[in-house]
């Protein structure tokens, strides 16, 4: 057991050193293959932005296995494995993976309540004892942190890429730094606005246009937004369909002038034809004495003016 453990750990840190995916996965078949005799295995994973589960890597598994088999959302399989718990079947079982086997095991890949995808190993003439089943739990341990830092990098750099575009904080980057400004601006004494820019009708825009024109749209709000805005205002996504900005020392009315300028230029994109847009402007006083106050009461003056047919710019009450 020793020198298993000296295995694993050596295997942890040669995953440290940045590589695809696919190269990481591979080190940790093989290590697999090491250590277990076996009839096929393979590791399936969830499509990116989807709810399809596909082979990634596998083990005496044909390409024609490997081409067509995927698994879904709403599939006995996935379902099942939603509990995040290892399966263990003798033959015959509820699922197979192309093999007849006299047992196949398998294991659930996931983070946070979130099912990433499942490795499955089988044999052909024997059991896994209970020695080999602690094992594989360690090893499907080990690839699902690496499937999750795969993923946790992959979201950060769209991030990153999405921000240089469009100059638009995630919503906790932008809470964070609203948080900052209001205090340093309350102690000063200082004014500081929040406007809110909520598309009313945005399920009705996606199916009209479709959801990747519906990106491309917010992509374009976002970059006339930050195009008539100053360096120190900060655009914040609030939701799906909700932008927010946070303008230091800037008072409502002069805030509504900049949203006007903004409202302007969203007009002219011929997208935004299909939408319904309300904007919401709220300035910090006596009463408000938290960011999430502030956000909130702008947000819902933008509800409110997503009400009104012409659009116009509404102030918190």
């Amino acid at each position: 057991m020793a020198m298993q453990l000296i295995q694993f750990d050596e295997l942890l840190k040669s995953l440290h050193q940045e590589r695809p995916l696919e190269e990481n996965l591979s080190k940790i078949i093989r290590e697999i293959e090491n250590e277990f005799s076996f009839l096929s295995l393979g590791i399936f994973l969830k499509v990116p932005k989807s709810e399809i589960y596909r082979l990634k890597i596998s083990r005496n598994i044909s390409h024609k296995f490997a081409k067509n088999t995927i698994f879904t959302k709403g599939d006995p399989l996935i379902d099942e494995l939603l509990d995040f718990k290892m399966l263990i079947l003798d033959a015959p079982g509820r699922y197979m993976m192309e093999h007849e086997y006299k047992q196949l095991v398998i294991i659930p890949i996931f983070q946070n309540n979130e099912l990433l995808g499942f490795l499955f190993i089988n044999k052909k003439e024997s059991n896994f004892n209970s020695e080999e089943l602690t094992h594989l739990s360690i090893f499907s341990s080990i690839i699902s942190f690496t499937v999750n830092t795969y993923v946790l990098e992959s979201k950060m750099d769209h991030q990153y890429k999405e921000f240089e575009l469009t100059r638009v904080y995630s919503y906790q980057a932008f809470l964070s730094k609203a948080n900052s400004m209001f205090s340093l601006l309350l102690r000063y004494q200082r004014d500081l606005t929040i406007s809110v820019i909520k598309i009313g009708n945005f399920d009705k825009v996606i199916r009209t246009i479709g959801e990747q024109e519906t990106n491309v749209l917010i992509n374009d709000i976002s970059r006339n937004m930050a195009n008539n805005l100053r360096e120190t205002d900060l655009i914040g996504k609030l939701h799906k369909d909700t932008l927010a900005i946070v303008m230091p020392e800037t008072s409502e009315k002069n805030a509504i002038i900049s949203l006007k300028r903004i409202k302007k230029t969203i007009d002219s994109i011929s997208k935004c034809k299909v939408c319904k847009i309300g904007y919401g402007v709220c300035s910090k006083d006596d009463s408000i004495s938290t960011v999430d106050q502030l956000i909130a009461k702008a947000e819902q003056a933008a509800v409110n003016s997503v009400r009104i047919r012409n659009e116009k710019i509404m102030s918190c009450e």
